[in-house]
């Protein structure tokens, strides 16, 4: 994606803070973020590694924006440099305040540029806190299938499991583009439910996840779901 770098009326617009133009960048970038964060690992000195966990993912999203959206670092991106490598590098940091200010990681924790590195060297070695994440959103996941009808558990199989795209899912189960759209819209809402009484989200009676947060906890809980 080179959104900001092709279109030069819209990399101005970004640059001078236009309300339009920073919401088409974000909805373009908003599910590149939450996966890059949610892959996204920090140094946390003899302790080993800590990641960006489902509690924080929220918080380190939207900081994220908000940094990208300061009238310095729209006016500091030149549109040469790729978007998203500039993205990831605020995310990087973001993480790392949002890990330090929830106390889950050292003042002196610092972000590690080469992620794909990181994920291996943690896979080969991965901390107990990791572990038990992983053990927990498997079965989290799990409980959250197993509560569905079998046509809900087809459709979020392939669509969240499988990662195909909702059109390719909906083909697959014979369904209309609308039927399609509708059928994800009740699983994220069903999803959400879950993980509130779960005790995962939290959130003021009445209110609804942002798509963002939305999107950001799919991308945790499933690694082949694309947005």
């Amino acid at each position: 994606m080179s959104l900001l770098r092709d279109d030069v009326g819209l990399l101005e617009a970004f640059r001078r803070g236009e309300p339009a133009a920073l919401a088409r960048v974000y909805q373009a970038y908003s599910a590149h973020v939450a996966r890059f964060l949610s892959r996204t690992y920090v140094a946390r000195g003899p302790a080993g590694f800590a990641r960006v966990g489902p509690l924080d993912l929220e918080a380190a999203h939207q900081e994220t924006f908000v940094r990208a959206f300061r009238e310095q670092a729209r006016r500091d991106y030149d549109g040469v440099r790729p978007f998203e490598a500039w993205l990831n590098a605020l995310a990087r940091q973001a993480a790392v305040d949002v890990l330090r200010a929830a106390g889950r990681i050292a003042r002196e924790a610092v972000p590690l540029e080469n992620t794909p590195i990181v994920e291996r060297l943690a896979t080969d070695s991965p901390s107990p806190e990791d572990r038990a994440l992983e053990a927990e959103t498997r079965e989290l996941v799990r409980r959250f299938l197993d509560g569905l009808d079998e046509a809900g558990r087809s459709f979020a199989d392939l669509r969240f499991v499988q990662g195909l795209s909702q059109e390719r899912a909906g083909a697959a189960l014979g369904l209309s583009r609308q039927e399609a759209r509708t059928r994800e819209a009740k699983l994220r809402r069903a999803l959400m439910d879950h993980l509130s009484a779960e005790g995962w989200l939290t959130s003021e009676p009445g209110t609804v996840p942002s798509a963002a947060v939305t999107a950001a906890v799919l991308v945790l809980l499933f690694p082949h779901f694309v947005p």
